[in-house]
């Protein structure tokens, strides 16, 4: 996508059908609602999932619908999901990053993404809190619950439904803890929960 594009469509949203379904339409719709009047000061004069029909070709597997927006318009596209494979996570340190937005334009993270080194990709840690990967929200094993960081960057729709319903727990988590787990798991609106599933906290690097 061009930069001219994310400037004409500044924020979007990602969201996972399955078999045609949209999954978490109700977190998707009111991130919307809040990052258009975070961004905007204003309601939208539309919904986000209106006028959205799936197509048959995209009515079976998981499939990735990403609706941009601005002020007055929307639009939106279909494309087969295939997950990264991810087992094993770089320490970045990044004081000042802020992505409390879903922006189309990821400069900063993809800069920060650059220093993965062998890794598959980064967990980003600001003035010693965690946050997030480059894309994913995470979630830490402690040998009994899970715990995901409330100094995240993007407060994720998987994350909220997962704390919503009492899946995980939120807790302020700092670099220094990080060997007090066990294990964690990345997650995002494609990358289901998997709760009898994690990888080693070795896996990180520091």
């Amino acid at each position: 996508m061009s930069l001219s594009t994310k400037s004409i469509f500044p924020l979007f949203e990602s969201v996972c059908l399955l078999d045609g379904c949209i999954q978490n339409a109700e977190f998707h719709s009111k991130r919307f609602l809040d990052s258009f009047k975070k961004f905007y000061w204003q309601k939208p004069d539309y919904e986000l999932f209106e006028d959205i029909t799936v197509p048959k070709e995209y009515q079976k597997g998981k499939v990735k619908l990403r609706i941009s927006y601005n002020r007055q318009h929307k639009k939106h596209r279909f494309q087969p999901y295939v997950q990264n494979r991810v087992e094993s996570l770089q320490i970045v340190i990044d004081n000042t990053i802020d992505y409390d937005l879903k922006f189309e334009n990821r400069h900063e993270l993809d800069v920060l993404f650059t220093q993965k080194l062998d890794c598959d990709d980064i967990l980003i840690v600001r003035k010693g809190w965690l946050m997030d990967s480059s894309y994913a929200n995470l979630v830490f094993w402690n040998g009994m619950e899970w715990y995901t960081p409330s100094t995240y960057l993007l407060n994720g729709t998987k994350r909220s439904q997962l704390l919503q319903n009492g899946v995980i727990r939120e807790a302020p988590i700092q670099l220094k803890d990080v060997r007090s787990f066990q294990g964690f798991q990345l997650i995002n609106a494609m990358m289901d929960f998997e709760p009898d599933v994690f990888l080693s906290i070795d896996s990180i690097k520091f």
